[in-house]
């Protein structure tokens, strides 16, 4: 409802055929009729009514979609909308490299036009949660080529009732730097799943190490 100066009240209606929350399409269905408005001296109070109202439930919008990408204008405008609101530095966007260890695989990109060199690796089932760093556990474990029975990380124990396993991945050889590794898939006691790795073999000349890198769902 709309209060003129001079005491005057007009009334536009509006009606939506569901519950919605976007904006700009109320918006545009009140610009259909501001040519009926006359205004006279002006506008004192604009009044906002719903009479009549419905539950609204909203719905995740499918932006997201295996075939979305940065052509995609709703994805621009999501970008827009977060980097005005909490600084352009939180938006990171990263491309695949051509590493075999796994948090060498992914590199920043340099901008969002940079494009891939190599096409991303989806035929390997990886942890939800990869460290940028492996970090180093304690294990107790059959040799020479078993997974351990339980793990010690920051001071607490993880008897493992379920393991998967070995993945072989090999040293980079063109870096000539670590170890090869092999990557096991194990459960502790409360249910919870890690990605753990050995790197070496016991019988070779550096000392083994086990090192935790992922989180599993």
């Amino acid at each position: 409802t709309l209060f003129g100066i001079e005491g005057n009240s007009q009334r536009l209606e509006i009606g939506t055929n569901r519950p919605t929350s976007d904006a700009l399409h109320i918006f545009k269905l009140f610009e259909l009729k501001f040519d009926t408005i006359a205004p006279g001296l002006g506008i004192e109070l604009f009044v906002l009514e719903v009479p009549k109202f419905d539950a609204h439930i909203p719905v995740q919008e499918n932006i997201w979609s295996l075939e979305g990408n940065l052509d995609n204008p709703d994805i621009l405008l999501l970008l827009d909308r977060v980097a005005n609101k909490i600084g352009e530095e939180s938006i990171k966007r990263y491309l695949p490299d051509a590493h075999y260890w796994p948090e060498r695989s992914v590199k920043k990109a340099a901008s969002l036009a940079e494009q891939p060199t190599i096409e991303w690796d989806n035929q390997k089932t990886r942890p939800v949660k990869i460290l940028r760093k492996p970090e180093p556990i304690t294990v107790a474990a059959p040799v020479p080529d078993y997974p351990p029975i339980l793990f010690r990380h920051q001071g607490k124990v993880h008897k493992i009732i379920k393991a998967d396993g070995p993945e072989r991945i090999e040293q980079e050889w063109w870096l000539q730097e670590g170890l090869h590794r092999d990557y096991y898939y194990v459960e502790d006691e409360t249910g919870s799943r890690y990605w753990i790795f050995r790197s070496g073999h016991y019988h070779d000349e550096q000392p083994v190490k086990w090192f935790l890198h992922g989180y599993c769902a």
